[in-house]
């Protein structure tokens, strides 16, 4: 079974294979995810999480895509990002995510014009209060 942790820093997790471009973070793969290109093969993968990581992604749209096509039909991707205050506490934060965000990699009328290619399913989405304001959490699955 293999599973990617993206952007890991700090966080390595047993089991998962620990992606991040910085070589200070120690991880399994070095790669620069910002490039939009995961040295996978076609529905290779069985998990991919990205835990306080996408918030510091410039262009999303490549990344997502790549998720969506190393990932095996049925794969899960999760993502947790921060949300209310701490979207913006961090001065290395790109981007903000909402509820709504998710929907354009799940088959939005207007994805095809940004050039998002994946088509997720949305499993589930959950927020909860931390002591930066907040965390969404959210699971997509490739049908």
């Amino acid at each position: 079974m293999l599973k990617l942790n993206l952007g890991c820093g700090s966080s390595h997790p047993q089991g998962y294979v620990n992606i991040d471009k910085s070589p200070t973070a120690n991880p399994d793969v070095e790669v620069d995810l910002e490039e939009g290109h995961l040295p996978y093969e076609d529905n290779s993968v069985d998990e991919i999480i990205a835990i306080h990581f996408l918030e510091h992604v410039r262009n999303i749209i490549p990344l997502m895509n790549e998720c969506f096509r190393v990932l095996k039909p049925e794969g899960k991707m999760l993502i947790v990002v921060p949300q209310n205050e701490g979207t913006w506490c961090d001065p290395t934060h790109v981007r903000a995510f909402n509820k709504l965000s998710w929907r354009y990699f799940c088959g939005y009328p207007l994805s095809d014009t940004y050039g998002i290619t994946c088509r997720f399913r949305k499993l589930s989405q959950d927020f909860a209060n931390n002591c930066d304001g907040g965390a969404l959490s959210v699971v997509l699955q490739k049908p």
